[in-house]
Formats: C-alpha cells, sequence, structure tokens
C-alpha cells in the first residue's frame, strides 16, 4: 500500500454519498499466486550457433578439398592423354621418317631400270610388275618429307586450382591431344601407304631378281669358252643379289642391272673364245696354254693374245700377267704373236718366258705366298718370277735374266720351294 495521500477537493454544493452497503457474504478468497514462468536459457544458443558453424564450416572444407581431388584428377588424365598421343605421334613420325628415306633410296637404285631393255631370259611379266610396283611407290612417296615431332611440355597441373582455371587448361591440354591425334592418323595413313608400296616394290624385284640369278647360274655352267674374270663378275653379282632376299631388305635396282651386265659380259667372253677357235693360230696357241695350266698347280688362268704386249711385237717375246689372290687364285696372262712363232721353232726361250709369266701367278698359293713376301725377295714380282722359272729348269735369258738380272742362288732356291 502506498504510503502517499493526496487531498481530493471537495466541490461545493455537493451533498455527501450514501455509504455502500455492508456485504456480509464471505468474501471470495484470494486468487492464488500465478506461477513464475522459468527463466530464458542463454547458453543453448551459443551450443547451437557453435555447432551450426561447424558444421559450415566443415562442409566447406570438404568441399574444398573434394574440389582439389577433382581438379588433380581431371587435370591428371587430361596430361595422362596427352602422353600418350605424343607418344604415338612420336613413334609413327620416326617409321613414316623411315619409310620415306627407303622409299626414295629404292627409287633411286631403281631410275635407270626403267630404261633398261628388257632381256630375252626375263618374263615381260615379271619386268612389267616391278615397273608398276616402282610406279606406285614414286606415287605413295610424291611429296612426302620428313617433318620431326618434339612433344610439347605442358605442366600437369593449374598454378591455382581456381575452377575457371583448372577448366581451361584441362580443355587445353584436351585440345592439344586431339591434334596430335589428328596428326598421327594422317601420318601413319601415309606410312601405311608407303609400306604396302615398298613391299610391292620388294616382292616384285626379289621376282626379278629370282629369274635372273637363275638365267645366271645356267651361264656360268654353260658357257664354257668364257673367260674366268667374266665369270668371277657374274658370280659376285649374283652372290649380291641373292644377298639382298636372304636379308628381306629391299633390292638394290643397280643390283639387278649388275646381274645382267655380268651376263652380258660372261656371253660376249663366251662368244669370244669360239672365235678364237676358228683362227689359223688357235692350235699352237692351245698348246702354249695347255703347257701353262699344267704348270700353275690349280691356279686359274685366262689368256689373251696381242701383236704387241707392252709395246713389244715382231722380233721380240713380251707377256704380262696380272694376278688375284681373291675368288680361289686365279691370273690373266698377255702374250705377244711372236711367242707362238717361237714355240712353234722350239725355242727355249719362248717357253721360258711362258714360265716366267706362271711364276708371277704362284704367289696366290696359300705355300708360296709367305715365301715371296719374306726377306728373300719381299715382295718383288720380277725376281720371284725370274727365279721361279730358274728353279723350273728355264735358266736361260728369257727366263728374265734378259730383262732383270740373274737372281741369287739363295733366291733360286726359295722360289724352287714353291713347286
Amino acid at each position: 500500500m502506498s504510503d502517499e495521500r493526496q487531498s481530493r477537493p471537495e466541490p461545493e454544493d455537493v451533498a455527501p454519498q450514501a455509504a455502500p452497503p455492508i456485504d456480509t457474504s464471505t468474501p471470495p478468497a484470494p486468487p492464488a499466486p500465478a506461477t513464475p514462468s522459468a527463466p530464458r536459457r542463454r547458453g543453448r544458443f551459443w551450443i547451437v550457433a557453435t555447432a551450426a558453424l561447424l558444421l559450415i564450416t566443415g562442409g566447406t572444407l570438404a568441399a574444398g578439398w573434394g574440389w582439389r581431388a577433382l581438379a588433380a584428377e581431371a587435370e591428371s588424365q587430361a596430361h595422362r592423354e596427352l602422353v600418350a598421343a605424343s607418344t604415338a605421334l612420336d613413334d609413327v613420325t620416326d617409321r613414316r621418317g623411315t619409310a620415306i628415306d627407303k622409299a626414295r633410296a629404292a627409287l633411286l637404285s631403281l631410275s635407270a631400270w626403267g630404261v633398261k631393255q628388257r632381256p630375252d631370259y626375263l618374263q615381260e611379266s615379271t619386268a612389267k610388275a616391278l615397273s608398276d610396283a616402282q610406279a606406285s611407290l614414286t606415287k605413295a612417296s610424291k611429296g612426302l618429307k620428313f617433318t620431326p615431332f618434339d612433344p610439347p611440355r605442358v605442366a600437369a597441373g593449374s598454378p591455382d586450382l581456381m575452377p575457371w582455371s583448372v577448366s581451361a587448361d584441362v580443355q587445353g591440354t584436351l585440345e592439344l591431344a586431339k591434334q596430335e591425334e589428328t596428326t598421327r592418323r594422317t601420318r601413319a595413313a601415309e606410312l601405311k601407304a608407303l609400306t604396302a608400296a615398298q613391299k610391292s616394290v620388294s616382292t616384285s624385284a626379289a621376282a626379278v631378281s629370282a629369274e635372273l640369278t637363275a638365267h645366271g647360274e645356267q651361264v656360268l655352267t654353260a658357257d664354257t669358252s668364257a673367260t674366268y674374270e667374266s665369270k668371277v663378275t657374274l658370280r659376285h653379282a649374283i652372290d649380291d643379289a641373292k644377298a639382298d632376299v636372304s636379308a628381306a631388305s629391299t633390292i638394290d635396282g643397280s643390283r639387278l642391272l649388275a646381274v645382267i651386265s655380268a651376263i652380258d659380259g660372261v656371253n660376249t667372253a663366251q662368244a669370244a673364245g669360239e672365235a678364237a677357235k676358228q683362227d689359223p693360230a688357235y692350235p699352237v696357241r692351245a698348246q702354249m696354254e695347255a703347257y701353262a695350266r699344267s704348270i700353275a698347280h690349280g691356279v686359274t688362268l685366262d689368256f689373251q693374245w696381242h701383236e704387241k704386249v707392252s709395246g713389244l711385237g715382231e722380233g721380240w717375246y713380251s707377256g704380262t700377267t696380272m694376278y688375284h689372290e681373291g675368288d680361289g687364285g686365279w691370273a690373266t696372262i698377255d702374250l705377244n704373236f711372236s711367242l707362238q712363232e717361237g714355240w712353234t721353232y722350239g725355242d727355249i726361250n719362248a717357253k721360258a718366258l711362258i714360265t716366267h709369266e706362271v711364276g708371277h701367278a704362284q704367289v696366290v698359293r696359300p705355300e708360296c705366298k709367305p715365301l715371296f713376301d719374306g726377306p728373300t725377295f719381299q715382295g718383288d714380282d720380277e725376281m720371284w718370277a725370274t727365279a721361279w722359272a730358274i728353279a723350273m729348269g728355264f735358266d736361260v735369258p728369257g727366263s728374265g735374266i734378259e730383262a732383270y738380272g740373274r737372281p741369287s742362288d739363295q733366291q733360286i732356291a726359295v722360289a724352287g720351294q714353291c713347286r
């Protein structure tokens, strides 16, 4: 109850009011005091807020780590595709370059083949197949040149992980890989065409080689009047052509032409040998040649006959010898016409000179070469041949004494060991 008091003004001429009647009934019970409300819990709000903040922060961090993983995988995958494309392009580029070089070499070696007249012993269809293959290879290689490829250096990841940076890097890397794949397909197609054309050339050239070498082998057996020199040339040409085939490489066109040329050489020598037999002097020459071969100890001898040898003709006996250690050891002896006259008359000097020339050829024999190269002769051809002729019983001027002087007794003895 308040302690303040306030007086009320009493209005004039106002009658006093009657007092209200007294209520004698039982007064109502005073209302029960209201239950006080629970106090507000401010601590719970801060707990909820903190939890929400942690959840938001954790979600953000999780999203960040997830994005990092996705970005790294995308960049890694793009980089792997680029590396694979670069490796494939580098490989096909190198093989294409090798094929271009091989095609150019084959076409160069065959350049003379097209202008060479086909020999009768080579079938027309076989020759045409090679010409057609040559044309196909020319077409397949036309305008092509080796273009080196240097793999691009692209970073494996972006400098930052911003979405736009990662997207740009990935797209750029994939686009580069796509371009390289396009180039690879183009070069692979060119390589395939070159390989097919090259194979056709190799196959058809091998067929030509087979026919040429087969005919060449027949010529070597049948042409008995041809020189050994012509046959050695053909033997080498055939062996070279066979080596190409066995190596499964492109046939060298120049080697095919070499076989044809060598066959022609043997045929020419055969014709010359047959013609020589018709010469009236042939019977005497045949005797002289037979004698030379009888003392040659198996060294193969070719003979040539000329009016003059080393500038010496009528009134002189003259001869030369060219010997070869390879191909079994052989030599070519050139004699002038005067020798056949001396042989007919029984001049020992004519026989001695022929013996001297055969002596030159003996140095190709394995048992005689060390004697010739040793300290007694030191490779002196003329002294060796003279000493050998003397050791064979021709101690006369025609043995070489008149032209080169008489060898020492030691030289004659050493040369005599080569008999």
